[in-house]
């Protein structure tokens, strides 16, 4: 895949936390002006700051907003059912240990890793496109290569 695809839950998260780190640049620039007024710059350690975090801002909104920019939504209700792809769940088993563990794939953007989400983009989600009950994702981690069982895969929206 190329491009940048998101899920409908994931283009909305990524939208809201894109308006979330504009407000604070918003803020981080009101900063400026005031730390601007205390008078000379060269010394003005609450200037430098807020020079520095604006500037940190705006590169962060911009690469945020660079994901949005020509975004495909995936519905996954319209993809290969049984398929991993964006949108799916997999449920996999390690066969190192046999512990069973489960992820979302996901696109790239805003990415809660604390709920199971795994983007494409990421190692182990580069391994699951693809792959269907059965099949073994090989996953190359710094630590060597892992092996995982695809147990099931299924809708995750």
């Amino acid at each position: 895949m190329s491009g940048n695809y998101m899920t409908r839950k994931q283009y909305e998260r990524h939208v809201a936390a894109t308006k979330a780190v504009e407000e604070k640049l918003a803020i981080a620039r009101k900063k400026v002006g005031e730390a601007a007024s205390y008078g000379d710059l060269s010394e003005n350690a609450e200037y430098d700051a807020a020079v520095e975090e604006s500037g940190f801002l705006a590169g962060r909104v911009e690469e945020m907003k660079s994901l949005l920019t020509g975004v495909q939504i995936v519905e996954p209700r319209h993809t290969m059912e049984g398929v991993a792809t964006i949108g799916k769940t997999v449920r996999l088993r390690k066969q190192s240990d046999k512990a069973e563990v489960t992820y979302h794939l996901v696109g790239g953007g805003s990415v809660d890793t604390d709920s199971g989400e795994v983007s494409f983009f990421a190692p182990l989600g580069k391994a699951l496109i693809g792959l269907k009950k059965g099949d073994v994702a090989v996953v190359d981690l710094p630590g060597g290569k892992t092996k995982y069982d695809v147990l099931d895969v299924t809708f995750s929206e």
